[in-house]
């Protein structure tokens, strides 16, 4: 072997992690490198030495060379070595043109760090699960993916918090919440935690859907013949569809106030009689209404009945809008990216300016128009990443406004164009200004903002942000 390749083939097996040991045909030692002395602990150069030494030596315990030698196959041995520990011992022959054995290399490989390694990955699964339970706990959308709900804001939070508990009862719930926020989700979340979802099904009426002319026969039914165009076997109302299980009558505030009459008696009789019937037929329903309108508005201008609001306004729940709960808006998205993600077949993430946009928008659509925009930008991504330029124009304008708004003022136009780090130095000075504000001490505000102290400290320097002033406690 020349010295060049020498130098290069010593480079080679020294870059090997694990113990290399290469002997001639008759078992003298060629050469090793510095991880089988690391690994062994053999105090005495082996170069030159035959392998029987080693073990008359009581240096090793057994000796993988000498059964390759003897077999000319292939061996694996655990083997003790000085240093402790056991390694995993294997012999490899080598052979020349004509079939006869020139050298052995054995690869010795540290049982103990198998072992430490073992133990390690182990632990990263105890604490993959522990961080698992932490984030079901900290956002219920994990707890069942197939609920989609994600929720950080408190009031949401507590909203999903009492679900189980109204569940466990019959008393009527009355959902208010601007249109998209998910009121038709909380219902349905209702009925699948109660023992109704055994028992009977949930039924969605959209009371805003159904023609005044046919809702009245939709709701309750009708006999044969009752009117002009009737089925002659009649038909079931999707009320008694519902029995033993829960009606969830959306959009309630418009009902007609001829049938929140009828819908009154139902509730307090728990019976219900078909058009063009006589014989009231009980039912075991549990009913979950919703709304987007101001129902106690309605009752004061006459177009909602008093009686029945009290009788549907057992439990009331409001749902905050989305504009309100901007803690959910991560969440949510990348609850959404996920869902499409796999549905298109995509692998796709937000730039951090993307999301920054997303949470800057006042959502006026709430959670239906999130998802909608989230699909929108997955089916036509050309590339991995989501980036601020994709977004629906909308949000991009809503999101350079609000910087605008911050920078200037709310008298400065949209039209106008400011420097860039301009802007940036604006945006940094509000952010650090309401850390300080709302943090009693420099090493939460830091906390707050992600950054070390001596960041902070150099930034608000630069800037001429006098914490004193920001917040008395410093």
């Amino acid at each position: 072997m020349s010295g060049n390749m020498g130098i290069t083939f010593r480079a080679m097996i020294n870059s090997i992690s694990d113990g290399i040991y290469i002997c001639d045909s008759e078992g003298y030692c060629i050469t090793h490198n510095d991880a089988f002395l690391r690994i062994t602990g053999i105090p005495v150069d082996v170069v030159g030495r035959h392998v029987k030494t080693l073990i008359d030596d009581h240096l090793i315990s057994d000796s993988v060379t000498l059964e390759v030698i003897r077999i000319g196959q292939r061996v694996s041995k655990v083997i003790s070595y000085p240093s402790g520990c056991e390694a995993l011992v294997t012999g490899n022959p080598a052979f020349d043109e004509k079939g006869n054995l020139i050298n052995v290399v054995c690869e010795v490989r540290d049982l103990s760090e198998l072992s430490t390694l073992k133990d390690e990955l182990k632990c990263s699964k105890q604490l993959n699960k522990q961080y698992r339970d932490i984030l079901i706990n900290y956002a219920p959308s994990l707890a069942n993916a197939s609920h989609k709900i994600a929720a950080r804001d408190p009031k949401m939070q507590s909203i999903l918090d009492e679900l189980p508990r109204i569940a466990d009862s019959d008393a009527t719930v009355l959902i208010y919440g601007e249109s998209g926020v998910g009121k038709g989700l909380i219902a349905s979340l209702l009925h699948m935690h109660s023992s109704r979802s055994t028992k009977g099904k949930f039924i969605k009426v959209d009371c805003s859907a159904i023609p005044s002319s046919l809702i009245e026969s939709e709701l309750f039914g009708y006999e044969g013949g009752a009117f002009t165009g009737a089925r002659r076997e009649g038909k079931v109302g999707l009320l008694a569809q519902a029995n033993h299980g829960t009606a969830f009558l959306d959009e309630i505030g418009e009902l007609p106030l001829f049938l929140q009459v009828k819908l009154l008696s139902v509730l307090q009789d728990h019976k219900i009689t078909r058009v063009g019937g006589t014989a009231p037929l009980s039912m075991d329903i549990r009913y979950v209404c919703a709304t987007n309108r101001d129902l106690e508005e309605m009752v004061d201008e006459g177009t909602f009945r008093k009686d029945l609001f009290y009788r549907l306004n057992v439990i009331p729940v409001a749902i905050p809008p989305l504009r309100e709960r901007k803690e959910d808006i991560l969440m949510l998205t990348l609850s959404f990216l996920d869902k499409f993600c796999h549905k298109y077949h995509r692998v796709l993430s937000f730039v951090p300016e993307a999301m920054d946009c997303l949470y800057e928008y006042s959502w006026p659509g709430n959670v239906r128009e999130l998802e909608n925009v989230v699909e929108r930008l997955v089916v036509l991504s050309q590339s991995g990443i989501i980036e601020k330029i994709d977004l629906p124009e909308k949000i991009q304008r809503a999101s350079k406004a609000i910087v605008l708004q911050n920078i200037h003022g709310s008298s400065l136009k949209e039209s106008e164009i400011i420097p860039l780090k301009a802007a940036v130095a604006a945006t940094e000075r509000q952010s650090i200004e309401r850390a300080l504000h709302q943090n009693g001490h420099l090493g939460s505000a830091a906390q707050a903002l992600k950054i070390d102290i001596s960041t902070l400290l150099r930034k608000c320097k630069k800037l001429g942000i006098k914490r004193v002033a920001a917040s008395g406690k410093m």
